[in-house]
C-alpha cells in the first residue's frame, strides 16, 4: 500500500545562475515504513497517507531517501501523490514530487523536481517512477541553475 504526503514550505528565492543542459539521474532505491494511517471505507476504497525511509546510491555516494506519500484507491487501483526527498552524504539534496497510479502493489508514475541544495540548488526538471513494495526507480532528467523560483505554498499546508 502506498502512503501519505505532507507538505511545508516558506517561500524561498533562488539567486539566478547559468543553466546546465541536463543530467539524466537514476535512483534505484530500497524504502521501509516509518508511520502509516490508512483508512478502509464500504466498497473496497482506502485512503491514506504515510511516511518511508530508505536509501539508494546517487554519484557513488551513500543517499538518504524521506518519503512522503498519500493515496487514494478502489479495490487496490487509484492516484498517488508522493514527495521524495533525496540527501547525497555531501549534503547535496533533490526534492521531487510523484504524480502516479497504484494498481495492487506496483506504483508507476511521472516525477517533477521541486528543487534542491548545494550543487542542485535551483534544479528544475522531469521523469519516472516505477515502484513495489520496497523499492522504487526513480530517473529524472536534472537541470541545475537557470532563474530564480519562490516555492509555491507559503506557509503549512497538508497535514
Amino acid at each position: 500500500t502506498v502512503v501519505a504526503f505532507a507538505v511545508a514550505a516558506a517561500a524561498a528565492t533562488v539567486p539566478a545562475q547559468a543553466a546546465d543542459s541536463g543530467k539524466q539521474i537514476t535512483f534505484q532505491i530500497t524504502v521501509h515504513q516509518v508511520s502509516t494511517d490508512v483508512h478502509d471505507l464500504p466498497g473496497g476504497v482506502t485512503y491514506g497517507q504515510g511516511r518511508l525511509a530508505g536509501s539508494t546510491t546517487w554519484a557513488k555516494q551513500t543517499a538518504k531517501v524521506q518519503w512522503m506519500c498519500s493515496h487514494v484507491s478502489t479495490n487496490g487501483v487509484g492516484p498517488a501523490h508522493d514527495l521524495v526527498t533525496i540527501t547525497r552524504a555531501d549534503g547535496a539534496v533533490l526534492a521531487l514530487s510523484l504524480h502516479g497510479r497504484i494498481n495492487g502493489d506496483a506504483l508507476r508514475g511521472t516525477v517533477d523536481v521541486i528543487g534542491g541544495k548545494g550543487p542542485y540548488r535551483g534544479a528544475s526538471g522531469n521523469g519516472t517512477v516505477v515502484g513495489s513494495p520496497g523499492q522504487a526507480t526513480i530517473s529524472v532528467n536534472v537541470t541545475t541553475g537557470g532563474s530564480a523560483r519562490a516555492a509555491a505554498l507559503k506557509g503549512g499546508v497538508g497535514c
